[in-house]
């Protein structure tokens, strides 16, 4: 008995789906239950957007970063990873992106763990520190005016140094000067004002140097007297590095060429 009511139920509902207004109606109520689910869809959506939990890509900084870092270095050392952090837990101009840190140094120390922001960089925020990395050394060097080109060198020129000493010859006791080149290609990261030193005053001059170049030239600096030669801004070549002593410049021997 049953079955006959489902089969003759199936029937109807068949008979009716195939007239116009059957087709009607059956569209009307899957549009309407398509609807429901697109509201409850976009209102679970919201709910995860006011939940927080919607994730976002961010900078994370895998170690200390110190105050004065560049960002080329930042970068180019791995001092960050790539994750996700919930919407909740987003800081306010977190970096999704490594590019925005170039050219720029780290304003505040930036501890592992650490969401990396826009505001923790800036352009020139520490001009000596972000133009240093690896081995690199900045010394300052005390200079006259003839010395050090006080008033003609600048910021961002490139300079070679030559080193003189006043050695005591083995033969006679007595002093025997000599010149050497030695150094080349030295960026100047701070250099003097042009105002002229009065008497045996001194003024410094900053420059980037190697470790082991900043101990050679803290050494003749101390023992003897350090030249700053100014090299051309683009095109400049280096030649080998020279010697010259006394007794050979005043015989009219050629300069000798170190190392070779």
């Amino acid at each position: 008995m049953e079955a006959t009511h489902t089969r003759r139920l199936r029937g109807g509902l068949g008979r009716f789906a195939a007239t116009r207004r059957g087709a009607i109606t059956i569209a009307a109520i899957a549009a309407a239950l398509a609807g429901i689910v697109l509201l409850a869809f976009v209102s679970q959506y919201k709910d995860r957007v006011q939940g927080g939990t919607v994730e976002h890509a961010v900078l994370i900084s895998n170690r200390l970063i110190p105050k004065g870092t560049s960002g080329a270095v930042v970068v180019s050392d791995g001092f960050f990873k790539a994750g996700t952090v919930q919407g909740e837990n987003l800081e306010a101009g977190a970096l999704s992106s490594a590019a925005a840190l170039g050219g720029k140094v780290a304003t505040r120390d930036i501890y592992p763990g650490q969401q990396i922001t826009a505001a923790d960089f800036a352009s020139n925020a520490d001009p000596l520190r972000g133009q240093l990395s690896g081995v690199q050394r900045a010394i300052d060097v005390p200079i006259d005016d003839a010395h050090g080109l006080v008033g003609e060198v600048r910021a961002g020129d490139s300079v070679d140094v030559l080193a003189g000493f006043n050695t005591a010859s083995s033969t006679t006791g007595r002093g025997r000067p000599q010149l050497r080149t030695l150094m080349q290609d030295i960026r100047v990261l701070k250099a003097p004002d042009g105002a002229k030193a009065t008497g045996n005053d001194t003024k410094d001059i900053t420059v980037r140097v190697s470790a082991d170049q900043a101990a050679q030239l803290a050494f003749a600096s101390d023992a003897g007297r350090v030249w700053f030669i100014l090299r051309p801004p683009v095109g400049a070549k280096n030649p080998h590095p020279s010697s010259v002593t006394l007794e050979a410049l005043l015989a009219g021997a050629p300069t000798i060429e170190v190392g070779r």
